[in-house]
């Protein structure tokens, strides 16, 4: 892929594979306090978190996560009939996929997404990994209502090159988010799953880093180990340096007390920190309306 601020993304692994489908529906209704509805432009994701919760969402194998994408090729068009006939309300892009994963690059369905709301005057909420998202800028800049942010759930590299290998690395990820606070956008980050703290990153330094990035808000949540998530990650960290810390990373305890001094870092940094205290009512019902989206057949 196309080196971007400066930082090699990978290149697709030679077992991933891309199918295109078409869809009925594009907005999913969104039990989030605060937002209205989601739009997922793909099915998968190339970045194969091991953490991720959506392989048990779709009743996908854990093992086949993160080799394979679903295009969504008439998301936008469809998302432009129902912003004409269903209330105007706040769209989160995605909650189930990375809206800039590699195949945004060619398919663009993310932007003409964008378009589409918009021309309809809908507020949106977009979150990524992926420093692809600073090629829609000139977009975002013209909503008048809209915050992008970036999932960093860790600020050591290392550790994210153990659990997340595919993704953005996180120098990328700190540049974009700069670069969008600077284009005078309203910044977030999601620092969820939150990993615990390596290399020596204290809460203090964490938050300083994020307010230094011009990121005005933060939410966070601790892992939820159950779905096999817990497992696909051990398996990663089985013989690395870091393993003896990461592993603390579904111990809850642990990790509450960490957020909690985390959260005293960000107010004191001036950065809005929020945290999921039970996102699973909500990941439920994403599986129920993504699994949806799977089955239609191509028209």
């Amino acid at each position: 892929m196309d080196e971007l601020l400066g930082i090699s993304v990978p290149s697709p692994r030679e077992s991933f594979s891309i199918r295109e489908t078409t869809v009925r529906q594009a907005l999913r209704p969104d039990p989030l306090p605060g937002i209205d509805y989601s739009f997922n432009p793909y099915v998968g994701c190339y970045h194969g978190c091991a953490f991720c919760y959506v392989p048990r969402l779709l009743q996908i194998d854990r093992a086949e996560w993160g080799t394979s994408v679903v295009v969504k090729r008439n998301a936008a068009s469809v998302l432009a009939k129902e912003t004409k006939r269903l209330p105007r309300g706040l769209v989160a892009i995605s909650t189930a996929t990375d809206p800039y994963q590699f195949v945004e690059g060619k398919y663009r369905i993310t932007r003409h997404a964008l378009e589409v709301l918009l021309r309809a005057d809908w507020p949106v909420s977009v979150l990524s990994r992926s420093p692809l998202m600073l090629r829609d800028v000139d977009l975002f800049t013209r909503f008048r209502s809209i915050e992008v942010g970036m999932s960093v759930p860790t600020l050591d590299d290392q550790a994210r090159a153990l659990l997340e290998p595919w993704a953005p690395p996180i120098e990328g990820r700190l540049r974009c988010l700069r670069a969008l606070a600077d284009a005078g956008l309203p910044t977030f980050v999601g620092f969820a799953p939150a990993y615990p703290p390596t290399a020596g990153w204290t809460p203090e330094r964490i938050a300083d880093v994020f307010a230094s990035a011009g990121v005005k808000k933060m939410f966070s949540r601790v892992l939820d180990p159950r779905w096999g998530a817990r497992d696909a990650m051990l398996a990663r960290l089985a013989g690395s340096p870091l393993e003896g810390e990461l592993r603390r990373i579904s111990d809850i305890a642990y990790m509450d007390r960490f957020l909690d001094a985390l959260a005293d870092a960000c107010d004191a940094s001036g950065v809005d920190f929020r945290r999921w205290r039970d996102d699973s009512a909500r990941n439920e019902f994403t599986a129920r309306h993504a699994r949806a989206s799977t089955v239609l057949p191509a028209e």
